[in-house]
């Protein structure tokens, strides 16, 4: 008799032993987010800061943008921009965690595809700000190359 195509023949299942470690990784997963959150809102009021502190600061020190000098604001987008850049893969992973615990507590496969389904989105968001990361990398590197080669030549 030959198995259906709905029919899987290597079905997975969480034992004890993958439950406790799936338990631990979304507690792990839950700090490690709130830590993240956390982060995220001290990169928020650090631009805050840098816009109010340390523009009387820059004008003190005689750098302000109408003299050619960089201002706080290009300070504060940076941070706001670092700020939002972590904010979502804290958010997968928090989402991540709290499917996980629901899942393991009521037995439900909707929430551990739930929370699987974060983790992946989690990974996704890393590895394309990676692959952006190591683009530009080699683009610098490119660039360094070339103009080092014109300042020798």
């Amino acid at each position: 008799m030959e198995p259906s195509p709905q029919t899987n023949l290597f079905e997975l299942q969480v034992d004890a032993t993958a439950q406790s470690y799936l338990r631990d990784t979304a507690r792990w997963a839950r700090f490690l987010s709130l830590a993240g959150f956390v982060f995220c809102g001290l990169f928020v009021l650090f631009a805050i800061v840098a816009l109010t502190l340390l523009a009387g600061l820059f004008n003190t020190m005689g750098t302000s943008p109408a003299s050619g000098g960089m201002g706080p604001a290009p300070i504060a987008v940076v941070c706001i921009g670092i700020a939002a850049l972590n904010f979502f893969p804290n958010l997968y992973l928090y989402n991540f965690a709290g499917r996980m615990r629901l899942a393991l507590q009521n037995n439900d496969q909707d929430h551990l595809n739930t929370a699987f389904r974060n983790i992946r989105a989690l990974l996704r968001f890393v590895g394309v700000l990676m692959i952006i990361a190591v683009g530009l990398f080699v683009l610098i590197f490119l660039l360094l190359l070339i103009t080092a080669g014109r300042v020798s030549s």
